[in-house]
């Protein structure tokens, strides 16, 4: 597929999900509007557009909060972690190291508390799922002792012999 043909489709599937997003705020349904929110989010990241994913993140993490959602709480979280890093990345290459390191820090907070959050999930495979993502997320900011601890906490998971707290300050404190 070529680049344009892919830009198209990423600019269709940003409409789709507008639409979606219209429909779920006219029904009221905040469980869809959720979903729907973290969408568009997803596609304005798709086609580039990282402020408004941004945008839409911190809309979508206001109402999962507000409606107790963990699992949504800690996707958005993550989502904007991640969106954190690529703008630092930007914000790098025009040669803003302080709006960049802003960002990474921001994105470590993001990373820790979803992190946190996990820990209240029922299903342990989704916290490893979680715990792996943030893991990447910390080695890709050159946190490679957090990036580490994460994985130790994954695998006590996977083993059945969850790794100490007092291991990670830092989690532990998150």
């Amino acid at each position: 597929m070529n680049t344009t043909t892919e830009l198209e489709t990423k600019r269709q599937a940003l409409r789709d999900a507008m639409l979606v997003l219209e429909a779920a705020e006219a029904a009221g349904e905040p469980g869809l509007l959720s979903q729907a929110l973290a969408q568009v989010s997803h596609c304005h990241r798709q086609v580039g557009a990282l402020a408004e994913a941004v945008w839409f993140a911190k809309r979508g993490l206001q109402l999962a909060r507000g409606l107790s959602a963990v699992d949504a709480s800690v996707d958005a979280l993550c989502d904007l972690a991640e969106l954190g890093i690529g703008r630092a990345a930007v914000l790098e290459e025009q040669d803003e190291p302080r709006g960049a390191h802003r960002l990474r820090d921001a994105a470590r907070d993001h990373g820790f508390e979803a992190a946190r959050l996990a820990l209240r999930s029922a299903d342990p495979q989704w916290e490893i799922t979680v715990l792996l993502r943030v893991s990447d997320m910390f080695d890709r900011l050159g946190d490679h002792e957090d990036a580490i601890a994460m994985q130790c906490r994954a695998l006590g998971l996977i083993t059945g012999h969850p790794a100490s707290d007092a291991a990670s300050p830092q989690v532990a404190a998150a």
